[in-house]
């Protein structure tokens, strides 16, 4: 059995896979499994064999649908995983040199791990890091006033509660795993190194036209699931800083597509920071 199956869903990645993939191939530990969901009928063995990459460890797996979404893939290929240790890799995102080594120590006494990330276009150029900074317990309460991009570079061992993505959600889906994952998980460690390149495409699902009418819609839920009890914690106090940190969220997004109009390179990460930083100090 190997020690990890990382996850990649797949939709129209055929630009950006073969990167993706050859960032897991060139990692030093090599203990691994590779899980590709197909969700849009395209056959990514062949893709990546075009770019000269075929490996035994890489499993090609299909939801039988075309856009059926990103948490649909995800399941799919949790369903199929046979390690005890689950990591993230979207198709368009990397994985920096030795991350799987540093999670690996970090696995072996904490069931979730996130590490620090690089945030880059889709030409490869840094825009910013978040999360950089020493190695720390994050309690759940803590943990988005560290990560507030996106959490698809996270790892966990999945022994300690194994959720699934939820479907029926048009974004932030790696937001509700996260809250799911820490019903069983009192704490995060977070490895304040960059360890993982989160790359903004021009157009995506947290990018381009209409994203923040989704992204206020969603939080929105995820806030009245959170008040309501939805996402138990073994952390009581976890909740309540969830709450505190999409209460925020929000009240950037009022303001974000009108500062984007005068500054369209604007990154949200940009933009909430200072709104987060006023809520820890207030």
């Amino acid at each position: 059995m190997p020690q990890y199956s990382v996850i990649t869903p797949a939709h129209r990645a055929k630009d950006t896979i073969a990167a993706s993939v050859n960032s897991l191939l060139r990692q030093d530990l090599q203990d691994w499994e590779l899980l590709v969901i197909s969700d849009d009928g395209t056959d990514y063995a062949e893709v990546l064999e075009a770019s000269e990459i075929a490996d035994p460890r890489i499993r090609h797996l299909d939801t039988g649908a075309i856009g059926s979404g990103s948490s649909n893939a995800r399941n799919t290929g949790l369903e199929a995983a046979s390690a005890d240790w689950i990591a993230i890799l979207d198709a368009d995102d990397l994985m920096l040199p030795g991350k799987l080594t540093a999670l690996q120590i970090a696995l072996e006494a904490h069931p979730l791990v996130s590490t620090g990330l690089s945030v880059m276009d889709a030409s490869g150029h840094q825009l910013r890091t978040v999360g950089i900074g020493p190695d720390q317990m994050l309690k759940p309460a803590d943990y988005k006033f560290t990560c507030f991009s996106m959490d698809s570079m996270i790892a966990y061992d999945r022994r300690q509660g194994d959720p699934r993505y939820d479907v029926d959600l048009p974004c932030l889906t790696d937001l509700d795993l996260i809250l799911k994952l820490f019903a069983g998980r009192d704490h995060c460690l977070h490895l304040g190194g960059a360890w993982h390149a989160y790359v903004k495409q021009p157009v995506s699902i947290s990018n381009g036209p209409g994203t923040s009418k989704r992204m206020v819609e969603t939080k929105l839920k995820m806030l009245e699931r959170l008040k309501s009890g939805q996402y138990p914690m073994l952390d009581p106090e976890g909740p309540a800083g969830f709450i505190r940190f999409l209460e925020c969220s929000l009240e950037a997004e009022r303001s974000y597509e009108q500062e984007l109009k005068a500054n369209p390179s604007l990154l949200f990460e940009d933009h909430i920071e200072p709104f987060l930083k006023a809520s820890v100090t207030s």
